[in-house]
């Protein structure tokens, strides 16, 4: 059946209703465009090692509207002079600036800012050429390289490994780890050419490595890297002799007590009467005698013993008798 003419005008005029309706919403005000300005960078750090300047940085990942960056932004890596850094600043050229995901890093040679002091800062720019501003800026005080550490040796000490090498610096700075190790870890500092471990585990290896310092501003001038070399320590030195050794005789015994040694890796201790051993692995710096007969004189002697095996020398010697 055919619809009727009042029924299509009616159908016209909801149709048109219905549009009206739905543009009568309000769309508020229009958004201005995104300036799409990179967050400033906050952690731009830099430190002399050897003739360069290492610096080091992460790349914002929202703009300041929060929008994700999406591709990779212009870096403007600059390093100048005081008093007016910006204006007497060089920038460095893409080429030897190093991007990995977020991660920024350069090598600057500045021997030619020896004795000066350097300011280095990072901006980095949108798609339109906008930014925000610099980074913190990081001071330098360039001095000239510092002589790397050679000639680095390792050899048994007491409960310790002792290195040395050959540098003149103001200050060493040592590093350790383990051959399983993923990271070095800076074991200590040293004035002098030579450090002693003693941190370490008998029969394990470590490996080495030593580094020159010197102290600028607020900062350290660091050296290129020592080689690096790998050292097993072994303990070879006995423990020291027992002291303050006291014999007194009892009814049927005589009672012996000394000073308690204090090496980390002691073991036991050894008894020894009339220059024959009559007790050894006690733990504890006492030992009651009670094969000992009355009216008989009687001299002792005590020894220490490592977990290696290694004896002490004998104590000195006392002497007792029972009445």
């Amino acid at each position: 059946m055919r619809a009727s003419p009042l029924a299509c005008v009616l159908g016209v005029i909801g149709l048109a209703g219905c549009g009206y309706l739905i543009g009568c919403g309000y769309p508020g005000d229009p958004l201005p465009p995104a300036l799409n300005r990179p967050n400033r960078v906050l952690d731009l750090a830099a430190l002399q090692r050897g003739t360069k300047i290492y610096l080091h940085f992460t790349l914002p990942a929202k703009t300041t509207e929060g929008l994700a960056v999406k591709d990779l932004p212009d870096i403007e890596l600059r390093l100048g002079t005081m008093p007016d850094w910006e204006q007497n600043s060089t920038r460095i050229p893409a080429s030897d600036v190093k991007v990995e995901k977020a991660s920024v890093s350069a090598e600057i040679p500045v021997t030619q800012f020896y004795g000066k002091t350097v300011v280095v800062g990072v901006r980095v720019h949108g798609p339109e050429g906008r930014d925000v501003g610099w980074s913190n800026l990081e001071l330098v005080v360039v001095v000239p390289a510092l002589a790397v550490p050679e000639g680095l040796s390792a050899k048994d000490a007491p409960d310790a490994v002792a290195l040395e090498w050959h540098a003149t610096a103001p200050e060493f700075r040592i590093f350790r780890k383990n051959p399983e190790d993923k990271d070095w870890t800076l074991l200590g500092s040293s004035p002098k050419a030579a450090y002693l471990d003693t941190t370490v585990e008998f029969g394990k290896p470590y490996q080495y490595f030593v580094q020159s310092v010197e102290k600028t501003g607020n900062k350290y001038a660091e050296s290129e890297l020592s080689q690096e070399i790998t050292f097993t320590a072994t303990d070879r030195f006995a423990p020291a002799t027992p002291i303050g050794l006291t014999v007194v005789p009892g009814t049927r015994t005589m009672e012996l007590v000394w000073e308690r040694n204090s090496e980390k890796d002691l073991a036991a201790y050894r008894i020894y009467r009339d220059g024959v051993k009559v007790a050894e692995g006690e733990a504890s710096p006492s030992y009651s005698d009670k094969g000992v007969k009355p009216g008989t004189r009687y001299r002792y002697q005590v020894s220490a013993v490592d977990v290696a095996g290694n004896e002490s020398k004998l104590s000195e010697p006392v002497e007792a008798v029972i009445p």
